[in-house]
């Protein structure tokens, strides 16, 4: 025994032959050894597939200096076909934050059944009643003012502008010129008779201008009507009350919008996916929420979850408006999440506002979709190999519940785990299925009024 310790003292490590393998191999040969957790601060989404382990998730802890590894901002986007799990990701995640005390959302709801949208099981269950969108703004519907007070004069023009180009196309320089004279003219007349501004006064002032000043330049009343002619005839489609669009943003806007509770849904689904009014809507909530919802200096967190956000990325002119405002998120608290079926009907090389929103996006939730779809999303996102073939399936790897999620530089397949109350708010599929829709007798939601948030 002495001889053998003393052949082993002088040597100070022992000596391994190195192993050549692949890491597709590794995890084979050493199914002990996994990769590093996610930050565990956060709320619980589900498990990572491959390792077991819980997946854990919170933009605004991953932003945080502290994180392990920190992401470059707090916006998501969330991809997929109808039916594997979209909106229950949403929901339980909505609900789940809700716990936390500095978290404040607002959804735009686009999706619904039996004249609700779906959100108002979730609504229901905190105490919290939707703001319903309707043309005409009767009944139980609601306006927004695209010249609320709480929007910055500058911010209203580019509201306008943005409304306009939907109606009628790009616009030129000088009905831009004669667009500006006749919003300064709106406000000036509003303040003379002590009331708030609405789009009437616009269009009185397209259609009946005085004369301007470009510069040193006098502009003729006949040449201020013709210049304003795009813009005139887009606010009668918003002001006259033969058209459609009537009831929707001329006017006031309806009081009791309670923008302080934590929990703010906006039911969209009365309004037609197609034609213009839901991309106008776009274009005035954005900044209508950048600065009525958003307040400076406190230190509640926003998460704003966009329903079909196809209608902000198709239209350049509300692209441009949402652009802003996520670029600004990090200054706002905000954390923008885009809810889409797939990126293929996108026409990004003519939208490069669309595009850097989607550039701004640090978290990527890829559920099942066909191939064709699957290669385009995932060579935009770049994404590896084997989350290419995991999407493609929607049996298997990818079947409902389950998806592929990017976090910055972490590409993870994770299934989302619902409690049984979550899977009863937030079930969407209750008229394709012979099971009754059971929700339990008690539900452990705490009521989000804007009373319960300020405690």
């Amino acid at each position: 025994m002495s001889i053998v310790l003393e052949l082993l003292r002088p040597q100070a490590q022992t000596r391994r032959r190195p192993l050549r393998t692949s890491t597709t191999q590794a995890c084979g040969l050493y199914p002990a050894v996994g990769s590093p957790s996610s930050d565990p601060r956060g709320v619980i989404i589900g498990r990572e597939i491959y390792s077991g382990k819980a997946f854990i998730y919170d933009p605004f802890v991953l932003y945080d200096p502290s994180a392990r590894e920190r992401l470059p901002s707090g916006h998501a986007l969330v991809l997929g076909k109808s039916g594997y799990g979209k909106s229950a990701l949403e929901k339980c995640y909505v609900l789940r934050q809700l716990r936390f005390r500095e978290r404040a959302f607002a959804i735009l709801d686009a999706q619904g059944e039996d004249g609700v949208g779906e959100w108002d099981a979730i609504a229901r269950a905190v105490g919290v009643k939707p703001i319903r969108l309707v043309y005409g703004g009767d009944g139980d519907g609601v306006r927004l003012n695209p010249l609320d007070a709480r929007i910055p004069g500058k911010h209203q023009f580019s509201v306008l502008c943005s409304m306009v180009e939907i109606l009628s196309g790009p616009l030129s320089s000088e009905a831009r010129f004669a667009l500006s004279i006749a919003h300064r003219a709106a406000l000036e007349r509003a303040v003379g008779e002590d009331r708030v501004p609405v789009l009437s006064d616009i269009h009185d002032a397209l259609t009946r201008p005085g004369p301007g000043l470009l510069g040193k330049r006098e502009v003729s009343e006949d040449q201020m009507v013709a210049w304003g002619q795009p813009a005139s005839l887009a606010m009668d489609q918003l002001c006259s009350e033969e058209r459609d669009l009537a009831g929707l943003f001329n006017g006031p806007t309806t009081e009791g919008i309670d923008l302080d509770a934590k929990l703010i849904v906006f039911d969209l689904t009365a309004l037609p996916r197609e034609g213009s009014a839901m991309p106008l809507l776009m274009s005035v909530i954005g900044p209508w929420l950048r600065w009525g919802w958003i307040k400076p200096g406190d230190s509640i967190k926003r998460t704003l979850i966009v329903e079909e956000a196809w209608h902000i990325l198709s239209h350049r002119a509300v692209a441009r408006l949402f652009e802003e405002f996520v670029r600004f998120g990090r200054r706002l608290g905000l954390s923008f999440w885009g809810i889409l079926h797939h990126l293929a009907d996108l026409r990004l090389a003519e939208a490069p506002e669309a595009e850097a929103i989607l550039k701004l996006t640090a978290t990527r939730v890829i559920y099942h979709m066909d191939r064709h779809e699957a290669d385009i999303t995932a060579d935009y996102l770049q994404l590896p190999g084997w989350a290419r073939d995991a999407i493609t399936d929607g049996a298997s790897r990818c079947a409902p519940g389950n998806a592929v999620w990017q976090v910055g530089q972490r590409v993870q397949l994770v299934e989302h785990i619902r409690s049984r109350i979550e899977v009863s708010l937030t079930n969407t599929n209750s008229k394709m299925t012979e099971i009754p829709r059971e929700f339990p007798d008690t539900v452990p939601i705490i009521p989000m009024n804007s009373r319960a948030a300020s405690r």
